[in-house]
């Protein structure tokens, strides 16, 4: 609020205190509206609401019967959680298989100028475009995409820093897929 005071020296001194007046009058008004009391803790939004979590939604009986460890997950990015998203990962000997629960489509992905190589295939009921992130020209990480109501879960397998690779990344992703596909959401 922008109030506008004019040359007092011209004015009646009796209307020049009437206006301080009616002017702390508007002011404590706009004050009373804003003093609201809300109960409870404080909780930011994290644009995670309602979307699946592998990292409680997938039980550890399934990660271990496709052959990670329970023990080795890791939420989020190293605990950080990111806008949006959730993230779950396990470590196998020589990479990651890392579930991404988001709010995007797969058009969405393919709109995407960070990923490219995109292929499209089935996957026992549903429909699965796997790619990998543009300037990954060695194919380090491979995802592959399951629209679900909620947007989309992506299925990732990365070579663990320092590692060599023993199996195609693709192709590892794609049977990680299969094995977890009736897991997640519709």
């Amino acid at each position: 609020m922008r109030v506008v005071w004019r040359d007092m020296k011209c004015q009646d001194p009796r209307l020049a205190g009437l206006r301080l007046i009616v002017a702390a009058i508007v002011i404590g008004l706009f004050a009373v509206g804003c003093g609201s009391t809300v109960e409870g803790d404080p909780e930011r939004a994290s644009g995670q609401e309602g979307l699946f979590n592998p990292c409680t939604d997938i039980p550890d009986s399934v990660i271990e019967e496709v052959g990670l460890d329970p023990s080795t997950e890791n939420i989020d990015i190293s605990g950080v959680e990111q806008p949006g998203w959730k993230i779950c990962s396990w470590a196998a000997s020589w990479y990651y298989v890392i579930v991404y629960s988001n709010k995007y489509s797969i058009v969405d992905a393919r709109a995407n100028a960070d990923f490219a190589g995109f292929t499209s295939m089935r996957i026992g009921t549903r429909d699965v475009v796997q790619f990998r992130r543009t300037e990954d020209v060695e194919v380090e990480r491979c995802y592959a995409a399951i629209d679900v109501d909620q947007g989309s879960i992506w299925i990732a397998v990365d070579l663990k820093g320092g590692e060599e690779q023993r199996d195609p990344i693709c192709e590892l992703d794609i049977q990680y897929v299969q094995k977890l596909e009736t897991y997640l959401p519709r």
